[in-house]
């Protein structure tokens, strides 16, 4: 805001210093030469080529035919002289017409100044010399009655004082802009991020943060600020200009030229009307079918509707699919209606774009269609209990570039899609339901304890453990028999995979408790000689300070 009313503050100081360049220059303080009564002035044009006569920069009429051996120039020049005796006399200054044989005579006060003739008129338009002397006696008496003007001291001093009214106007329209553009922007912009959550997605936060999006919010009120102000300055400077009789013609040029625009934008804009229906007509049909497919696939997705080709889990990326799909066709079709898409800027866009996407889209396409095929491979869904190389975790989304997994240390991890393919993905809730998730840990004994009292005591520390299933059942296999001891392996079966590691906290707590309770050695993880006595923690050991016995604690550990 800041900047826009700087800028409004100096574009209106350098326009009040071309105003008082434009008022002295017209009251003949700056530029003497031009405020003189013989403002008449030449185009300078070829030999035999047409001329226009301008007085006191207001045209005249073109002049086209030679006349007793002169060209048209050498006409207008001569007409200039003759103008510039009739003003140095003087006199009332009302032009006339009188017809002669070659044309018609115009005439100031009586006085011969120049004749138009008959080829002077513009044949192809039907033009006459009787018409073309109509305009040029209007134009003519128009301008003598603006040099006079400039004459006239009271005229001029009138000229600023309007031109001070409208200027100080300008700069109070201006400063309401500003002042406007301030209220409306604070109040966008607090708008905006209050709802940036809404106003876009997750990743266009994460480029441009909450100020960035305010800031995008507001560029539709400056550029609207913007475009009043100039549209305000370019209408003063077309005023101030008309308030001179010297500068006059430009100020209406300038009207003209701002009417023109705004004529010629509207019938652009009648012109694309029909154009815009069209792609209004299909945008709706598209939104509509676009609807229905969506409305179709979350019945899928929430079982109302059941077909054989899709279910609840490829539901929601195939609508997607088929929705973008169905929106590129619709784009194709509307293309050729876009108002200006046969403009060179359009095909220009199109030839940059597609080079962009042939460039940078590699990657992209490939990560997406590795995650239509982790899709549709059913390979894992969200909810489901995985591991992905070191990645252990809770699938909780599976996009088209990207796949998340929640670990059980609470830290989301995102893994490429294509890295998923690439690699070996143990899903461990899949089977869950048969019983639940499998769930393993090994300990080495000796060979002079018995194995089937360790199979016992194994099975002791599951049923100890009250989140291990009890069917199936705990069972112990004897997974290896090593040179010095053998390896035990403890299988067990849990209902959620998520309790992995707290379940097999507890369970390892167990084991330790019956081995110390039966004296017998856990030889793990390595083994070099037999010790001169047994390495385990007597009873009367297991809570000393600060260890305190609870609840959970087997009774015999308690008595001790």
């Amino acid at each position: 805001m800041y900047e826009f009313a700087r800028w409004l503050v100096s574009a209106g100081h350098c326009l009040a210093q071309a105003m008082l360049v434009v008022t002295l220059a017209t009251a003949g303080l700056v530029a003497p030469a031009q405020a003189q009564d013989s403002a008449a002035a030449t185009t300078v044009v070829k030999p035999n080529q047409p001329a226009d006569l301008i007085v006191a920069n207001r045209p005249i009429t073109t002049l086209r035919a030679m006349a007793f051996g002169a060209s048209p120039a050498e006409r207008v020049e001569a007409v200039t002289d003759g103008l510039d005796v009739l003003l140095e006399h003087g006199g009332p200054m009302v032009v006339s017409t009188r017809p002669i044989a070659e044309g018609v005579a115009i005439q100031i006060d009586g006085k011969f100044v120049f004749r138009i003739l008959n080829d002077d008129a513009d044949r192809e338009s039907g033009e006459t010399a009787a018409m073309a002397a109509d305009v040029a006696v209007r134009n003519l008496q128009q301008a003598l009655d603006e040099i006079r003007e400039g004459r006239n001291s009271e005229a001029l001093l009138k000229a600023i004082g309007y031109t001070l009214l409208v200027t100080v106007f300008l700069a109070g329209l201006l400063w309401v802009i500003v002042r406007m553009y301030g209220f409306a922007a604070r109040r966008i912009r607090a708008a905006a991020q209050r709802r940036s959550e809404k106003l876009m997605p997750h990743w266009g936060q994460q480029v441009v943060g909450g100020s960035g999006i305010a800031d995008l919010a507001v560029v539709p009120l400056k550029l609207a600020a913007w475009v009043v102000a100039l549209l305000l300055v370019y209408q003063w400077a077309a005023l101030v200009l008309e308030f001179f009789p010297y500068t006059r013609p430009w100020g209406e040029g300038l009207f003209d030229n701002l009417l023109g625009a705004l004529g010629r934008f509207g019938r652009n804009i009648l012109a694309a009307v029909p154009g815009l229906l069209f792609v209004l007509l299909i945008f709706l049909i598209t939104r509509f079918i676009v609807r229905v497919v969506r409305a179709f696939f979350d019945g899928v997705q929430a079982g109302r509707i059941d077909v054989g080709w899709v279910d609840e889990t490829t539901a929601r990326p195939t609508g997607r699919l088929l929705t973008a799909i169905i929106w590129l066709f619709s784009l194709v079709a509307a293309y050729p209606y876009i108002p200006g898409s046969d403009s060179e800027a359009f095909k220009g866009i199109g030839v940059f774009v597609g080079l962009m996407l042939s460039i940078g889209a590699s990657g992209v396409v490939n990560q997406a269609v590795s995650g239509l095929m982790l899709m549709y491979t059913k390979a894992l869904r969200p909810g489901e209990f995985v591991q992905v190389g070191e990645t252990e975790g809770t699938v909780t989304s599976v996009g088209f570039l990207t796949t998340r997994i929640e670990t059980l240390r609470n830290v989301e991890v995102t893994l490429p899609n294509a890295y998923l393919v690439g690699n070996v993905t143990r899903n461990l809730s899949r089977l869950a339901a048969n019983g639940g998730m499998r769930l393993t840990t090994a300990v080495t004994i000796g060979y002079d304890t018995p194995w089937r009292q360790v199979h016992a005591m194994l099975q002791m520390a599951a049923e100890r453990t009250p989140r291990i299933a009890r069917d199936p059942a705990p069972r112990v296999l004897q997974t290896a028999l090593q040179d010095f001891y053998v390896e035990y392996t403890l299988v067990v079966c849990i209902a959620d995979p998520k309790l992995k590691i707290s379940v097999l906290d507890e369970l390892h707590a167990h084991i330790q408790d019956v081995f110390n309770e039966y004296g017998v050695q856990i030889m793990s993880p390595n083994y070099e000689a037999d010790p001169a006595d047994k390495k385990f923690v007597p009873k009367e050991q297991w809570f000393q300070a600060p260890a305190q016995p609870t609840v959970e604690q087997p009774a015999a550990a308690r008595e001790s």
